[in-house]
């Protein structure tokens, strides 16, 4: 049987894709950061060297794997196994996980960020120096070019990455080894695809999870930095939106669509209602 690993990326609405997954492969399922538990706090590339054989036979007892892990995984397990991702815009994938961060009160970034009043704008200017003094290695994945760099594979701290070879080993690994690629703007039209890539069909339903509450505005300067510090991750998005958005204009996406706006609004509604 095929098995798929959904690259979670963070801050790319991957949570909301995960409870589709627990779902629906129930047992079948299985999420790296529970079986790779330090490994997924300290530094997730790690996770690739791992030998523990308990931990290794978990993963290829799963039919679907996720979490957050860079592309190598399928190293790990004992069959083939296709991956399948999604991409933010950058600016709006750094904001969200800045919010997030700061509503997150028992994490390492949190209390770096309120002990030290880093405001949005220095947040998305810090150097490898200061990003050691947090302890949290996820940020030069956050902060530059972090999508291109988990698709790549590569554990790159800021200043790193060459931009024509970090490009090109992302879109390498992609035509070899991903079958879908899809954004978080376009959500509805992402999960009608992963829906039917795992063989259930364009009609289900989702329930929107881990959605921030906190508002972080942008300045002009720090939106400058973002686009120059992910001159990749803005390539990549712009791409596989467009890709998407020309599926996006089929029949069935535009029913399927309109079967997700009755039926997973009010299933929001539903949990909001006995939370």
């Amino acid at each position: 049987m095929q098995k798929f690993i959904f690259l979670h990326q963070v801050k790319t609405a991957g949570k909301t894709v995960e409870k589709f997954l627990i779902r629906k492969f129930r047992e079948q399922y299985c999420r790296t950061t529970t079986i790779f538990k330090e490994e997924s706090i300290e530094n997730i590339f790690s996770i690739l060297e791992s030998t523990d054989a308990d931990k290794i036979a978990q993963l290829n007892q799963a039919q679907v794997i996720s979490g957050h892990f860079p592309y190598g995984l399928h190293k790990l397990l004992q069959s083939e196994a296709r991956y399948f991702t999604l991409l933010r815009d950058p600016v709006s994938r750094i904001r969200s996980y800045y919010a997030y961060s700061m509503r997150n009160d028992d994490s390492k970034i949190y209390q770096y960020l309120t002990e030290n009043n880093i405001s949005f704008e220095q947040f998305v200017e810090m150097e490898p120096a200061e990003i050691d003094k947090t302890g949290v290695h996820e940020l030069n994945y956050v902060l530059e070019n972090g999508q291109a760099k988990i698709i790549a594979g590569e554990n790159l701290i800021i200043g790193q990455s060459s931009t024509e070879h970090l490009l090109q080993t992302a879109e390498d690994n992609i035509a070899k080894h991903f079958d879908f690629v899809g954004v978080t703007e376009l959500f509805d039209d992402a999960f009608i695809e992963i829906s039917k890539l795992l063989g259930f069909g364009p009609f289900s339903l989702y329930i929107t999870q881990n959605k921030s509450k906190v508002k972080v505005d942008i300045s002009e300067q720090a939106e400058k930095v973002i686009l120059e510090r992910n001159p990749i991750d803005k390539t990549l998005h712009t791409k596989y939106m467009n890709q998407l958005r020309s599926q996006s204009n089929s029949v069935i996406h535009q029913l399927a669509r309109g079967y997700l706006s009755i039926g997973s609004r009010a299933a929001d509604i539903y949990v909001q209602l006995r939370s």
